[in-house]
């Protein structure tokens, strides 16, 4: 499945955001699995922007801000369905196995959790075989095209 959306501000990126995480809270928990949102794009794109947006349709109250220093930061969720959104940021990883160190393959294992990970292509060899994918594309000063695919 793909399809592609135009954004025409960071406050439409929000929105869209906050509208796909929304389904995706209602979806069932996959069987094996957390469920794994790859964000993938050149800085500045709007994968950030795209985050806030996913906290405030979540109903995370903290301020979302690219966890590039601490690499990975975990927010609970009220979800009948899910426990955790965790919100990773890979740019400064040298290699996918670096994150063996956070524990991410337990992240992973646990299908009550919600997994975005800003530069996911890094470590794309780490992510599960059914995962999301959102590609930014810069298009304008304000427009992006977000390419999403599962």
């Amino acid at each position: 499945m793909k399809y592609a959306i135009l954004s025409a501000s960071p406050k439409e990126t929000q929105q869209i955001a906050s509208c796909f995480i929304k389904s995706l809270l209602l979806s069932k928990p996959l069987k094996k699995g957390a469920l794994v949102v790859s964000l993938e794009g050149n800085l500045g794109a709007g994968k950030t922007e795209f985050l806030k947006g996913v906290a405030h349709g979540a109903h995370c109250h903290e301020k979302i801000a690219s966890p590039t220093f601490v690499l990975m930061k975990r927010f609970p969720l009220k979800s009948k369905n899910f426990s955790y959104l965790w919100h990773l940021d890979c740019y400064r990883l040298e290699h996918p196995q670096d994150l063996d160190i956070l524990g991410f393959s337990d992240l992973l294992a646990d299908p009550r959790n919600i997994i975005f990970i800003e530069w996911g292509n890094k470590i794309k060899s780490s992510l599960p075989k059914k995962h999301w994918t959102i590609k930014f594309k810069i298009t304008g000063a304000r427009t992006r095209i977000l390419e999403f695919s599962f």
